[in-house]
């Protein structure tokens, strides 16, 4: 037994120096140390020294037989990645583009852009943007703001027609909060007052502009370029404006409340239409309610008490009614005395207003 035991192990070992027993020979061996290189092809190839794990996102996981993530995807995916921001190629995927735009991206050579006046990103590039930075509802805000250009509604019916189909768009993402703050940072307000048929400069709402006094009595000359789209931009702010805070301050900021008020002064032939007025005063009280600064800011403008006066013995029952709903939110919140008012809206006038 030992004989064949011996023969076993006299392959790749080394013998010892035999120690005899009786009538018995017993041999000791030993085993060779492990070499640290393994021979591949004729070349001695050295041997892993210690154990690397790969990122978990690497590993394929099966359930029940069955592939439910593949983790070899992912790897490619990211080293295709690696690959196209080292060769400066932007790849394919939208993974692989935000590698590539980080991995190239300067600060310093932006601002040495901005301070030579290089040419802003263009609307495109703006959207593109916020769908890489997974904003599609702004992009889409975007795409229909590029709808409102004066140039384009002038052209025909065609471009009203979607003008007018972008301004629903608009106001039925600006019912959300979020949204709607989203829509005045991106200059959705600026592009409401030139529907609105406010001046250029009053849009920008600059120091020098008409609008900029916040108390005279010179209000800004509306000329809206088409009735229902500016009715349509009335029922935008009003819906951004609702409950929000920072929206109503973005619109006192750029005097918007004045425009509207400005809509709702005209009287004779340059009275505003009916329907036009109607969303005007809607929008201005969606501004001016909740907010003291806002309704402080539109009762401090001398027209604004007489012409609700006017409003409030309308001849048309929803201009009429929106206007005593409004007056009674003011006077409600305390931004509005009964004093101030008394002057204006007189008893007989609030008889007239109630009479069916």
């Amino acid at each position: 037994a030992l004989g064949q035991a011996s023969s076993r192990l006299e392959y790749g070992a080394s013998p010892v120096p035999s120690v005899v027993r009786g009538s018995f020979v017993v041999k000791f061996w030993t085993a060779p140390a492990m070499s640290a290189t393994i021979n591949h092809e004729g070349t001695d190839q050295p041997l892993p020294v210690e154990v690397r794990e790969r990122p978990t996102a690497h590993t394929s996981i099966y359930k029940a037989g069955q592939l439910v993530y593949d983790g070899a995807a992912a790897s490619d995916e990211s080293a295709a990645a690696a690959r196209a921001a080292a060769s400066m190629e932007p790849g394919t995927s939208l993974n692989q583009m935000l590698a590539w735009g980080i991995a190239n991206s300067s600060p310093e050579e932006l601002e040495r852009r901005a301070a030579a006046g290089a040419t802003a990103p263009s609307q495109l590039d703006q959207e593109v943007l916020d769908m890489l930075l997974g904003q599609p509802a702004v992009a889409s805000m975007r795409a229909a703001l590029g709808k409102l250009d004066a140039e384009g509604i002038a052209a025909g019916a065609g471009a009203t027609e979607a003008a007018l189909a972008a301004l629903e768009e608009l106001e039925y993402y600006c019912e959300d909060v979020d949204l709607a703050v989203d829509f005045a940072k991106i200059g959705g307000l600026r592009a409401a007052l030139l529907v609105l048929g406010a001046p250029p400069a009053a849009a920008e709402g600059g120091a020098d502009d008409s609008t900029a006094a916040s108390a005279d009595g010179h209000l800004p000359e509306m000329r809206p370029p088409d009735a229902e789209l500016a009715e349509a931009a009335c029922g935008v702010v009003a819906a951004g404006a609702q409950n929000n805070p920072p929206f109503q301050q973005a619109c006192i900021a750029l005097r918007t409340h004045r425009a509207l008020l400005a809509l709702l002064v005209a009287t004779g032939e340059a009275a505003a239409p009916v329907p036009l007025q109607r969303k005007a005063l809607l929008a201005l009280s969606a501004i001016a309610r909740g907010s003291a600064e806002a309704a402080a800011a539109v009762l401090v403008q001398p027209a604004a008490l007489p012409c609700f006066g006017r409003l409030a013995a309308s001849g048309d029952a929803k201009l009429r009614r929106r206007a005593l709903q409004f007056l009674l939110a003011l006077l409600r919140d305390y931004a509005l005395s009964a004093e101030a008012l008394r002057p204006h809206v007189t008893p007989a006038a609030l008889v007239a207003a109630a009479t069916p």
